[in-house]
């Protein structure tokens, strides 16, 4: 994330932790995900980069919310980083809805992969279902983790940085809120 008002962190915040419970994982659970989220305003090269290589570092996946501007409270898009052996893999994602009660899975854009959160926790490719590429489902995705979003946003509003919160700035820059 890298805004700087107040309302921006905590709709931000809100809409990682809507995603992050939609794909099935908890919110400060006692389970390690191998995935984290984060948010940028705009991405360039050296964003990329710089969350690439922490990628690789961490040896920890990550989904990052694209926001056109500033004032944006929905992504414009989300760009799923995935180690895969030597290299971070990036791709554009969108969620789709497999089910009401199923968490929610991760489509490449090119529609020909499809990911979801295996029971430890851990980002796995699955065969891609003819479900997640209807448009419909898409929708569906977005709905959830808006209204999802609206729910957690008391619970996570701070009205500034919380520790865990990743940030990429202009300079490609990747830091975290210090943790308390």
């Amino acid at each position: 994330m890298n805004t700087h008002h107040t309302c921006g962190h905590d709709v931000r915040r809100a809409n990682a932790s809507a995603l992050k419970l939609e794909l099935g994982l908890t919110l400060g659970g006692k389970i390690a995900s191998s995935v984290c989220f984060a948010s940028v305003t705009g991405l360039d090269g050296p964003i990329l980069e710089a969350a690439a290589r922490r990628v690789a570092e961490e040896r920890q996946d990550c989904v990052i919310a694209v926001y056109a501007d500033d004032e944006a409270v929905t992504p414009e898009f989300y760009l799923l980083l995935l180690r895969h052996h030597f290299q971070v893999l990036a791709s554009k994602v969108v969620p789709s809805s497999t089910g009401y009660d199923e968490p929610l899975v991760l489509m490449t854009e090119d529609r020909e992969r499809q990911f979801a959160i295996d029971q430890r926790g851990m980002l796995s490719e699955l065969p891609i279902e003819a479900a997640t590429k209807k448009p419909r489902n898409h929708r569906r995705a977005a709905d959830r983790i808006a209204a999802t979003a609206d729910a957690v946003r008391p619970l996570v509003s701070t009205g500034g940085q919380m520790p865990g919160d990743v940030f990429l700035n202009s300079r490609g820059v990747v830091t975290t809120a210090a943790v308390a």
